[in-house]
């Protein structure tokens, strides 16, 4: 009996023969969770547009898979594109959870990110960067797999990414115009590119063929935030057609442009680092030993912009139908600017105190919860006790440029062999500068209240904040960053159908070899003083006054309907726009009125800033697909094996200190300069990577996968760079090193590895209607962790802290998920649906130890778990769409989770709490080819909520408490959009 018979014959079973059947499965897989499991699909077997292609030109009855052609069937935009996904998944050798745009231009969000958060087991940060919890994104960015951020992005079946000294694509660089669909794999087989051991995203464009013939359309719309109340445009056009030729076969072209461009508006306010104090003044008026005290509050108003670029081009060729060439190109340009004004607290931590004739209030546990601030630290021969603050205006804009130009050859050498072969060069190049205008001044009769859901800051008098002769110029600092990578890469695989056996179906060899040259010139913040209380000029205090210099240079920023207008936060005068966009000009107005010997632009990277690798891999798998039938269930599945080996050369610099000008002794004057000596690392591992995927029949609609896999993940190239950066810490009056000590990378990190089981219950009930559910565990060792050790340089003991592959842990949970539209309610009701989707991952292992954030010292016993990994997240998606009509309602929800171990601006554990968000969309179809629709995003006004702790002290007590570091909002945006095709 072939394996046709063996599915059919399921329609003949019996409701009780299902139903034990199911049962039984349903029991096996929750048994399985440790030790089973998988997900994922070849690049191979996931095509784009909305047909499910056959894996072969030329039908086998053993190798063909089933399909549908959904161009065939009279449905269209939403419910096109969930039966596309569908398909995907329930055809799949693996297990590939997918969102497809069958509508030109019109996946669900208006970014890949924000789309990749729909999908069960993925999240996103809601940050700038993963790393800089004082700067939310509106869009999100970095992207996480089942709590693990070392993710592995593709395009069209092969590697992409973007330039910044990490491995992967930062997918808001990409337009999702141009996108046909996304993939995520989250356990792969042996002819999947190896790379990430959270999981891979495929981002799959489109070809001419997916077509049947020509194809135009075009989307335009325009959008705004309320809070920004900037409009920018979006626009996209598509032009594809094929035609057959009398000689050479057929061939098909298609040209896709995207522009997309984006103002927003975020509002934060922040409070500086609990401190455990016990000095008389902040104990005055309690029966505390002890209390917690916060160094002050900042206020931050961030505009950002963006715009993406994109261009995508195809040509497809078949000369005859055993042969078929591919060449695919795609530019993505992405260009970031924001302007941020921040009121950030500038004194010391610990010399906040009650101001004369007050006292701090407490809660029971003796934490701070409000008081009038005052501050007895130096201020040269300045009076008064105000607390001091700085208004940063900080602008920073970085543009990131990746082109991919891939060809892809397959030739079906007989009715057995298939030959087929690709060759793609990458190269991505982001360039940024960070640039901030420091002023200063010192403010009395600051309140700051924390009692409350949001910090209060008044100050008393409060035209105070009104004067310019209040301020001087303080400080300036640049930041600059040049990053360049190439890949070449090629691959060849091989095929071959079985015709006459009853078990072997195919079986498919392939090698891969790439080249990979990164090149990261990353400057460290060239900070440097303007004047200040030890910096002094010819004035009467010294100072360089905002009232008489450069005045025209200074303005008075009113936070104006600051959160919506629910707070209300002192204004500050700042440097204008104009002065802080244009850096090499601050410095001549800067310079003119500053100390001689202050801030200077910086002309050059430092040896230390350049980090030159060179990465070549070879991979060479073999895998076989098989099926048949046990005790009467129809069974199919792979078995592979992908042999991997890196070689990894890099290149770079140590620094000592340098002490020269210092009144340190004149040996250790000489002896630390600053003097440069090379550093070099690197080397050659070796990685087996087996696979096994099993899908059995339980009936013709459920199904029950098994997985088990082996993954990689690579450092990340800023974790490889061989670079060692010595310090040393004065005392108060600069004559003698307190603390030596050192940060660097690790040229010699191995790969994180990780064993992986998966098992899922698929049902699929209808062909927009599906059932599953998936427990996964995997375990992971050679996880990278951060570490602070002592390490001799010269004779000399040094703290340094660097990347070391020390720990192990594991990762284990489940997923869930139903769609459907409800086909069977009478009239406009049948339009109704739903989507759902919940994961709960735990983590065990791979802690990373803290640090004293006051006297940088390493404690242990502080157990944090994973970064990036939430215990919860959830999807909920109302759907409509019913003649014209499709409208959207989605909210997606995350549990706290940790965004670093040492945040850089205060040192300690950082966490985003809990976060939901509400989007929704509306589209009217005017006729068969025209629609206009409203995109709608944060419509709940989401505040994004950033913790800190526990904090940990030098004689090994911990304060486990997770204190507010900051509350952010961002604007509520609307889009306009009008799609056409035809």
């Amino acid at each position: 009996m072939n394996k046709t018979n063996h599915v059919s014959g399921m329609h003949g079973m019996t409701r009780v023969s299902v139903l034990t059947r199911l049962s039984a499965a349903i029991g096996v897989a929750l048994l399985g969770m440790v030790s089973l499991g998988a997900h994922a699909a070849s690049p191979d077997q996931v095509q784009t547009g909305a047909t499910v292609v056959k894996h072969h030109i030329k039908d086998k009855s053993k190798t063909a898979k089933t399909t549908t052609n959904l161009s065939a069937v009279t449905v269209t935009g939403m419910r096109a594109s969930l039966m596309s996904a569908e398909q995907l998944k329930e055809n799949a050798p693996q297990i590939v959870d997918s969102v497809t745009a069958v509508d030109i231009g019109a996946l669900p969000d208006r970014s890949v990110t924000e789309t990749l958060q729909r999908i069960s087991g993925v999240t996103i940060d809601h940050f700038l960067s993963p790393n800089d919890s004082d700067h939310p994104s509106a869009e999100g960015s970095g992207v996480m797999i089942r709590g693990l951020t070392e993710v592995r992005g593709e395009l069209n079946g092969r590697d992409i990414f973007s330039a910044n000294s990490a491995r992967g694509l930062s997918f808001q660089d990409v337009p999702a115009e141009l996108m046909a669909g996304v993939d995520v794999y989250k356990n792969p087989s042996a002819d999947i590119i190896e790379g990430g051991i959270g999981g891979t995203v495929n981002l799959r464009t489109r070809l001419p063929f997916d077509a049947p013939g020509r194809l135009i359309s075009f989307n335009t719309g325009v959008n705004e935030g309320d809070m920004s109340k900037k409009s920018k445009p979006s626009a996209s056009f598509l032009y594809s057609n094929r035609w057959k030729t009398e000689n050479l076969g057929e061939m098909g072209a298609l040209f896709d442009v995207a522009y997309s461009s984006l103002a927003t508006r975020s509002d934060g306010i922040q409070v500086e680092p609990y401190v455990r104090r016990n000095d008389a003044a902040v104990l005055a008026g309690t029966h505390f030993s002890q209390v917690y005290v916060p160094g002050g509050a900042d206020w931050r108003t961030l505009d950002f912009q963006r715009r993406r670029i994109g261009i995508a081009g195809a040509f497809q060729w078949r000369p005859n139908h055993n042969m078929e060439f591919i060449s695919q190109v795609l530019r993505s340009g992405y260009d970031m600017s924001w302007n941020e004004h921040g009121a950030i607290f500038n004194d010391s931590t610990n010399n906040v105190v009650p101001a004369p004739g007050t006292t701090f209030q407490y809660s029971p546990d003796g934490v701070f919860e409000g008081g009038w601030l005052a501050s007895n630290s130096w201020r040269g021969g300045l009076s008064g006790d105000g607390v001091r603050f700085s208004g940063d205006n900080r602008y920073s804009h970085q543009r990131t440029i990746t082109t991919d130009w891939s060809n892809h050859f397959k030739w079906y050498l007989s009715d057995n062999w298939i030959l087929s072969a690709d060759f793609q060069m990458v190269k991505s190049t982001s360039r940024g500068v960070d640039f901030t205008v420091f002023d200063s001044t010192y403010l009395p009769g600051v309140y700051l209240d924390t009692s409350g859901s949001l910090p209060k800051v008044t100050v008393s008098p409060s035209n105070y904040v009104d004067n310019p002769a209040n301020y001087f110029w303080s400080a300036a600092m640049d930041h600059h960053e040049d990053d360049r990578g190439w890949e070449h890469a090629a691959r060849i695989d091989l095929e071959y159908d079985f015709d006459n056996s009853n078990w072997l179906q195919y079986v498919k060899f392939g090698v891969r070899a790439t080249s990979r040259i990164e090149t990261n010139k990353i400057s460290g913040y060239n900070w440097g003083v303007i004047t200040d209380n030890w910096a002094t000029i010819n004035s009467p205090n010294g100072l360089a006054d905002l009232n008489n210099y450069l005045p025209g240079m200074s303005q008075l920023y009113n936070y104006s309907d600051f959160f919506r207008g629910n707070a209300t936060m002192p204004s500050l005068y700042f440097a204008n726009d104009s002065l802080a966009e244009n850096y090499m000009a601050a410095y001549k107005a800067l310079h003119s009125v500053g100390v001689s010997w202050g801030w200077t632009p910086m002309t050059a990277y430092s040896l230390q800033d350049i980090n030159n690798q060179n990465e070549k891999t070879q991979a060479a798998y073999g895998i076989v697909f098989f099926g048949n039938q046990v005790f009467g269930i129809p069974f199919d599945g792979n078995l592979g094996l992908r042999l991997v080996r890196t070689q990894e050369n890099a290149q770079g610099w140590g620094e000592y200190p340098n002490l020269s000008q210092s009144g340190v002794t004149s040996s250790l004057a000489t002896a630390y300069t600053g003097q440069y000596f090379p550093l070099s690392g690197g080397g050659t591992y070796k990685n087996a990577l087996p696979s096994l995927n099993l899908r059995f029949k339980l009936t013709h609609d459920l199904q029950w996968r098994i997985a088990a896999s082996k993954a990689m993940a690579r450092p990340d190239f800023a974790q490889l760079q061989p670079y060692l950066q010595l310090g040393a810490t004065l005392n108060a009056d600069n004559t003698a090193v307190t603390q030596w000590t050192g940060a660097a990378g690790n040229p010699n990190l191995k790969p994180m590895e990780a064993k992986q089981y998966d098992t899922a219950l698929e049902w699929y009930f209808g062909p927009t209607s599906e059932l599953y559910t998936t427990l996964f565990y995997k375990d992971i060792s050679n996880y990278i962790e951060t570490e602070t050790k002592t390490e001799n340089y010269n004779g000399q003991n040094y703290l340094v802290t660097r990347p070391y592959n020390n720990g192990t842990g594991t990762v284990r949970g489940a997923e869930f998920g139903y769609s459907q539209f409800f086909s069977f309610l009478p009239g406009w009701l049948q339009g109704l649906g739903v989507q759902v989707n919940y994961t709960y991952v735990k983590s065990q292992g791979g802690v990373n130890s803290a640090t004293d954030p006051y006297y940088a010292t390493t404690v242990k016993g502080v157990a944090l778990p994973l970064v990036g990994l939430s215990k919860n997240n959830y999807n909920f998606i109302a759907m409509y769409d019913y003649s014209r009509w499709s409208a959207r309602l989605a909210w997606n929800w995350r549990s706290r989770y940790l965004l670093s171990t040492s945040d850089a601006s205060t040192h300690l554990p950082t966490w985003s709490d809990s976060y939901g968000q509400l989007d929704g969309s509306v589209f009217y179809h005017l006729n068969k080819h025209m629609q206009v629709g409203l995109q709608m995003n944060n419509l709940n006004n989401a505040k994004t909520r950033v913790l800190m702790g526990p904090t940990s002290y030098s004689d090994g007590t911990v304060d486990p408490r997770l204190y507010k570091r900051g509350i952010f909002v961002n604007d509520r945006r609307y889009e306009l959009v009008f799609r056409a095709t035809f």
